[in-house]
């Protein structure tokens, strides 16, 4: 059984290098990490302690027939999908996102298989903590790496597994995206020295603004744009951010 969060589309990626394309959406139950940050905590704040760790401090029903977990077999997350979009006939991006999906590689081999023989690609969303599983990684197209920063509230030990991001990033498919709040000079310092450590490509490596609403996606991008051009880093936007705010299916 797997545990999913919600299943939609079609939409369009809203980060990291593929932005602006056609995809169907799996957002997995559960994560490692517990970002203050989290735009989708509602994966993980299940439980008052966790919620106290973000913005909010909203605690979210693990039942929650909006929200939360939903345990389900891979015949019927494939359904679902059918149900958005001909992902057999009309191939698309399958976004596979969290929460950390990597926490259910095994249990996702069977759906991303037939996806991925149906000529769909499979781009997985990650903080690179979790070991990848090779048969997983045989379906995967790309995968969006986000490590996250002390601006997440994470503590170091917890966030941050060179060997993990060096193992994604001996795949050759995977593109670095890092998180940047209002504390710019500090962040970026913090994104140089993982990329050194780790040897990305810095053609590989994207950073995006904070923010929940598209003033704060704005000012912050603007004030940092220079300094990441100057270091050969890309620049990503939260699109869907833009175009319909907070809205969850969307």
């Amino acid at each position: 059984m797997l545990k999913i969060s919600q299943i939609f589309g079609p939409t369009v990626q809203g980060e990291g290098s593929a932005a602006g394309r056609h995809c169907l959406f799996i957002r997995t139950f559960d994560c490692n990490l517990e970002c203050t940050w989290c735009d989708t905590a509602y994966t993980w704040a299940v439980t008052d302690e966790k919620a106290a760790k973000t913005l909010s401090g909203h605690r979210y029903e693990r039942n929650d027939p909006a929200y939360g977990e939903k345990l389900m077999e891979p015949d019927e997350v494939i359904s679902r999908l059918r149900k958005c979009w001909d992902v057999e006939n009309e191939p698309t991006i399958i976004v596979v996102s969290g929460g950390d999906p990597l926490i259910q590689q095994r249990e996702l081999v069977p759906v991303l298989e037939r996806l991925h023989a149906w000529g769909n690609e499979i781009h997985v969303e990650t903080a690179g903590t979790i070991p990848l599983v090779p048969e997983f990684d045989a379906c995967v197209t790309q995968y969006n790496v986000s490590p996250k920063l002390a601006n997440s509230g994470n503590r170091l030990s917890k966030r941050y597994k060179q060997k993990v991001l060096s193992a994604l990033n001996e795949t050759g498919k995977a593109w670095f995206k890092f998180v940047i709040t209002k504390d710019i000079e500090t962040d970026l310092a913090e994104v140089d020295q993982i990329v050194a450590d780790i040897g990305v490509p810095r053609r590989r490596v994207m950073v995006m603004p904070e923010g929940s609403d598209a003033r704060t996606n704005i000012e912050t991008a603007q004030q940092m744009v220079d300094a990441a051009l100057e270091r050969g880093y890309g620049l990503s936007f939260r699109t869907h951010v833009f175009l319909w705010n907070d809205d969850p299916d969307r």
